[in-house]
């Protein structure tokens, strides 16, 4: 009897999420409140929700004496429920698009900005907001794409909205230190910003998200801006009174270019010893031997994605090619017949249903009461499936030269495709455009220097996973992976599988960097330990529970 299969699909995003809604907790609204109105009694919150950080503000100006509850504080709220609720704490709140009651000469007119923007994407944000969104980007010289998510204007409103020496207080995702869309706002912030602090936490603020934030504190003036990084242990921590801690110096006179933030949270010989690579020309790039590509997008890997035993079953091998599923599975620089011999004994999800355009249905029993099974649990409604000429034919399935981590741990992986498998979108897939070999590429990858720049160039999410897309992959510094010895591939193999990536990157810097590039031993343990510190600092977010479990609604 063949054993049913479950095609679960991803949850559908809630209505909150949609709309951007992530409530601010009240430590976070205090913090900010108290830094903002020490620039004066003028102050926005463009987004304000049912108003934590509003009430905040007006705790601030109660505390201060001023004459009226909320004197110059004004909220701005899409949502007329939510509006509602805000007006409560006292302040002035218009029930308007931001975009569009911004557009009213209001630049320069407030002392200060602080709330907590929403977090939409594109395709999840009114058509009529994004193009006002959009056009005042574009007047601030910022060119918007599809990628441009909701808070990146609501950050450029806010830094527009303040007087010379105002100042600016934002919760903002941490994809503001790393994202490719973001590269224009990080610019345009140094530009306009005297000075610009970046408020981190070594655990998630918000409770059941694992979308980092940081706080964004900056003032408004002559640019380029000195930047900081002050680093907490959690929301709990932060001073009610918006003092800053000090222990953090500016970093001086670092030159500001497209690069991401991430780089801040290093020392300024570390941030030197990354430019020397850079500028000395001793690497390539990735791009140089080998361009990256993403898996399989299957469009439901519950259906796509089989067990030998479930191929079997359903007498579909004619249609089924080896398979990587899972980041998982590749476990060293090379990946071998015996892996995937070792991953169908277990009965691993290891066959991708790879139907060709135009395989007859008709004439394949086993194929027509899959699919018909598939068509039962609405595998066939998915977007992906549904913009299908045949909904069961995975496109663009073919066989790599090598794989790519794309989600990393530790550190990044490339691994030399002798298996003859492909794999899903969860791992990248990379092909040769150079004279080096697999196995060479996945080794020379071990190295240093680009176990440095991947956390650089890379981002990281709350849950202590760095991803690298194809193009950050593409631009990767990388010796010349031709130089690689035959000797080196097995012996640093050997050493991935155990576990022992500082014994493979030991051996790589050793042959390539120091013998074959002349780099000096002070850089290579520089960058090291660039890399051994933020990847650290990362995985912290993956092992460290929240400990201020109250949430104060609204912001």
């Amino acid at each position: 009897m063949t054993e049913s299969i479950r095609f679960e699909a991803r949850a559908a995003p809630s209505a909150e999420k949609l709309r951007g809604g992530y409530y601010t907790p009240g430590p976070v609204a205090r913090f900010l409140a108290a830094w903002a109105s020490a620039a004066g009694p003028r102050i926005l919150e463009p987004s304000c929700g049912d108003g934590a950080v509003l009430a905040a503000l007006v705790d601030q100006a109660r505390a201060a004496g001023r004459p009226g509850t909320a004197a110059g504080i004004v909220g701005v709220e899409l949502d007329e429920a939510e509006a509602a609720k805000a007006r409560r704490h006292g302040a002035a709140v218009v029930a308007a698009d931001f975009f569009a009651w911004f557009a009213g000469g209001r630049r320069g007119s407030f002392d200060a900005v602080a709330g907590n923007p929403p977090y939409i994407r594109f395709g999840s944000w009114t058509e009529e907001s994004r193009a006002r969104a959009f056009a005042l980007m574009r007047g601030a010289g910022l060119r918007p794409t599809r990628l441009t998510n909701a808070w990146v204007p609501f950050t450029v409103a806010a830094v527009e909205a303040v007087r010379p020496g105002g100042r600016v207080a934002l919760v903002l995702p941490a994809e503001l230190l790393q994202v490719g869309y973001a590269a224009q706002l990080r610019e345009h912030l140094v530009d306009r910003l005297a000075q610009l602090t970046i408020v981190s936490f070594r655990r998630l603020v918000f409770d059941g998200v694992l979308q980092e934030v940081v706080l964004l504190l900056g003032e408004r003036g002559q640019g380029p801006a000195r930047v900081r990084t002050v680093e907490y242990g959690d929301a709990a921590e932060l001073p009610p009174s918006g003092d800053v801690a000090q222990d953090s110096a500016f970093a001086p006179a670092l030159r500001h270019d497209r690069e991401k933030w991430t780089k801040y949270y290093l020392d300024v010989p570390r941030i030197d010893a990354l430019r020397r690579v850079r500028v000395e020309g001793r690497l390539g790039v990735f791009a140089d031997v080998a361009l990256v590509d993403v898996g399989v997008v299957s469009g439901r890997n519950s259906f796509f994605c089989l067990t030998p035993s479930q191929v079997r079953e359903r007498r579909l091998e004619h249609l089924c090619v080896s398979l990587v599923g899972r980041s998982a599975q590749l476990r060293g620089t090379l990946y071998e017949p015996a892996d995937l011999e070792g991953q169908v004994a277990e009965d691993a999800r290891c066959r991708l249903l790879a139907v060709p355009e135009g395989h007859p249905l008709a004439s394949d029993p086993a194929l027509r009461h899959y699919v018909a099974e598939g068509e039962a649990a609405g595998v066939h409604l998915g977007y992906k499936c549904s913009i299908r000429r045949s909904w069961w034919s995975v496109p663009s399935v073919w066989t790599p030269d090598a794989f790519m981590l794309r989600q990393i741990h530790s550190g990044p992986r490339v691994a030399a495709n002798l298996a003859g498998a492909t794999s899903t979108d969860t791992v990248h897939r990379v092909r040769l455009v150079g004279d080096a070999t697999a196995p060479q590429l996945a080794t020379a990858l071990a190295n240093s220097a680009t176990f440095a720049f991947s956390e650089v160039m890379g981002r990281s999410y709350g849950g202590g996973i760095l991803e690298l897309e194809p193009r950050e992959a593409d631009a990767l510094p990388l010796p010349d992976p031709r130089e690689v010895p035959a000797g080196l591939v097995r012996a640093v193999d050997h050493l991935v599988r155990a576990g022992d990536l500082d014994g493979a990157l030991d051996l790589v810097d050793a042959e390539l960097l120091v013998r074959r590039l002349g780099m000096r031993g002070a850089d290579v343990t520089l960058l090291r330990s660039v890399w051994r510190d933020l990847s650290r600092r990362r995985a912290r977010r993956a092992r460290t529970p929240r400990r201020n479990g109250a949430r104060t609604p609204a912001g």
